[in-house]
């Protein structure tokens, strides 16, 4: 019984490697079945097609992450603690999984219609997060949807200049400015937070390779 699953997560993880690194558009289920050493008729055992496969996996991993990010968020810590936790969690998993990241993080725009479990969607569970903040924290904002939305943008637009070679080096490295960024767009008052992450970001700029 164990061959049957290990030859699946094989098929799963080279659609993933494939998405990511060519588009969706541009892959078939030969390409696929081709990288997997396996046939097309086992492709079609497992998923209907193409656009099926793509979305369960892309469901299934982006639910996946939410999972961890909930946890990050909803951890016994203070506003600034979780925040840096969370950009550390996207940063390490672009670092340890990139095809995984680059996949959920550059496919979104494919599945229009289909919808991810809205309790386990990382852009809903940050948003409630800094919701949350603004009620509770010392966060001087007006709008924290508006500023949930900036948040994302400081975090993911770096990892999609990454993806595309625009960027260099480990994104894990790159936590403390980002993090340091996202605090002074939500005007978090926290002397002690902000001045850390100052010094470590002027102290040790990125080593990138």
């Amino acid at each position: 019984m164990a061959k049957p699953v290990t030859k699946l997560k094989s098929i799963e993880d080279t659609a993933i490697r494939l998405f990511a690194s060519k588009g969706i558009k541009e892959v078939t289920i030969k390409d696929i079945a081709k990288e997997a050493g396996c046939s097309e008729g086992a492709l079609y055992r497992h998923f209907i097609g193409k656009d099926e496969m793509a979305w369960e996996l892309y469901r299934r991993e982006v639910e996946k992450f939410g999972l961890m990010v909930k946890d990050v968020l909803g951890a016994k810590e203070n506003f600034h603690a979780r925040l840096k936790s969370a950009v550390a969690l996207f940063y390490s998993f672009f670092d340890d999984d990139p095809y995984t990241f680059e996949f959920i993080l550059l496919s979104e725009h494919n599945f229009p219609k289909e919808k991810v479990s809205p309790s386990l969607n990382p852009y809903n569970l940050v948003f409630e997060f800094i919701k949350e903040g603004a009620r509770k924290e010392a966060l001087n904002i007006q709008d924290s949807e508006l500023s949930a939305a900036m948040v994302l943008g400081l975090v993911l637009q770096p990892a999609t200049l990454r993806a595309l070679g625009r960027l260099r080096g480990e994104m894990r490295k790159k936590t403390n400015q980002v993090v340091l960024a996202c605090l002074r767009v939500l005007e978090a008052d926290d002397k002690h937070s902000t001045t850390k992450a100052r010094k470590r970001s002027t102290s040790r700029p990125d080593a990138d390779d």
